[in-house]
């Protein structure tokens, strides 16, 4: 085994120092070439601004971290909340599947519709009272995926809000049905007093004395306050409904790969089916963090003059990475030629 010697020493540390010495030179340089093209034009003078280009570029990079330091923050108390669904991400993936999940509701609907889907005829009886009266006849007449995406939205917004937790089958299935109940006593209110069901969505609508921490509670309260209150009775779905209704509309969740259930043992004598999201729902998910995660700066005031807008929509005013691809003075450099190019 060989030992290192001091000269080796030495030599590993002249070369760290003339590393460092050619990066602070080149930054350096970087910096006169910044100035030498007037920095947008805004400097009508000589005077050296070496500093104030330095900190205007590390200012930007400090709000760029600020901003994923919040995206970050804001996923975690959404998992912690079970709210993924109020994520970025979850917002994407609601959109994303919400035409696809509608249309194999649909399929399904139809076939049970012919007398042809007796295993679903159950959970479509329950899933028909979650559209009014209209869109129900017209579904009757002339099937429309669309007619199902407040239901899809529904399934969607409670499996998301779970894909960091482990669920169990029975208690997701229960969570989508209990909603979907809510769904349907709405229509019902709809359907026997349009005129109060309007102005109560009207007054809900417009936020007064709703608290932003609970809209979804609050709204809830004020329909079964005046459902109550007008003796539009509901006959309540049992337990037994809610997980056969959820469990159904989970497996079409299982279809597009969003999920899996999965059985777990527990113990002796015990197993219980969890649901869990697939792999390439967690890459997605991934994916998607890290494109946008950088792309929502905590703005801050700026050291220097913005810089001129150009053509372009994205270029223009701070000199970073919106500007170019890693924050580097002689690529803003680069940048601001190739706009003075152009003009």
């Amino acid at each position: 085994m060989q030992q290192t010697t001091g000269a080796d020493i030495s030599n590993i540390i002249g070369t760290s120092m003339t590393i460092q010495q050619q990066q602070a030179e080149l930054l350096q340089q970087q910096i006169k070439e910044l100035i030498k093209v007037g920095v947008g034009g805004k400097y009508k003078d000589t005077t050296d601004y070496t500093k104030q280009i330095q900190d205007e570029l590390e200012l930007e990079q400090v709000m760029q971290n600020r901003g994923v330091e919040r995206y970050k923050k804001q996923q975690t108390a959404a998992v912690i909340k079970t709210q993924e669904s109020t994520t970025l991400y979850g917002l994407q993936y609601q959109a994303k599947y919400i035409s696809k999940l509608s249309a194999l509701i649909n399929e399904d609907i139809v076939k049970t519709m012919s007398g042809n889907s007796g295993r679903h005829r159950t959970s479509f009886k329950l899933i028909c009272q979650c559209l009014n009266k209209l869109k129900l006849n017209e579904q009757m007449l002339k099937p429309n995926a669309d007619n199902w995406d407040s239901i899809s939205l529904i399934v969607l917004k409670n499996v998301i809000n779970g894909i960091s937790k482990n669920h169990t089958l029975n208690r997701l299935s229960i969570a989508i049905g209990s909603a979907l109940e809510q769904e349907a006593r709405l229509c019902m209110f709809e359907d026997k007093d349009k005129p109060l069901f309007q102005k109560v969505s009207k007054i809900l609508n417009s936020g007064q004395g709703m608290q932003k921490q609970s809209k979804y509670l609050y709204k809830k309260n004020v329909f079964t306050y005046w459902m109550n209150r007008n003796d539009l009775t509901w006959k309540r779905w049992s337990k037994k409904d809610k997980v056969h209704l959820g469990t159904e509309l989970i497996h079409y969740c299982e279809v597009l790969n969003l999920v899996t259930c999965q059985l777990v043992n527990k113990g002796k004598n015990k197993t219980l089916y969890y649901v869990n999201p697939t792999k390439k729902m967690l890459q997605e998910i991934k994916d998607f963090n890290n494109v946008n995660e950088a792309m929502y700066p905590e703005f801050l005031p700026m050291i220097m003059p913005p810089m001129d807008w150009d053509y372009s929509p994205f270029r223009g005013g701070y000199y970073g990475r919106k500007y170019n691809q890693e924050n580097k003075p002689e690529e803003v450099v680069k940048s601001i030629n190739q706009s003075k190019e152009k003009k």
